[in-house]
């Protein structure tokens, strides 16, 4: 695991833990600006799979780990990703 994706599982788990144990952050405004905060850092550093955060603004969906779900679909993908670039890299030495 590399750092920028450590760093992005920590910011992921911290908006989807701050929103749990806070409950001022599920009243409307409050929790509107961490949503907003939450969707701005998800497709920022995931790209079009922060399309996933969107699900955040959905009311009652505030008790899914939304962004640690979209991490865990941006890591799979970026590993699938390079594994096939290896793999493809591998086959034209023979």
């Amino acid at each position: 695991m590399t750092w920028e994706e450590l760093i992005t599982l920590l910011g992921c788990l911290s908006l989807d833990f701050i929103e749990i144990i806070f409950p001022p952050l599920q009243m409307p405004i409050a929790g509107d600006l961490l949503d907003l905060v939450g969707l701005i850092f998800c497709f920022t550093f995931f790209r079009w799979y922060g399309i996933i955060s969107l699900l955040e603004i959905i009311p009652g969906l505030d008790i899914l780990p939304i962004y640690t779900i979209s991490w865990l679909t941006w890591y799979i993908f970026k590993r699938r990703r390079e594994l096939t670039r290896v793999q493809d890299s591998l086959e034209k030495w023979k």
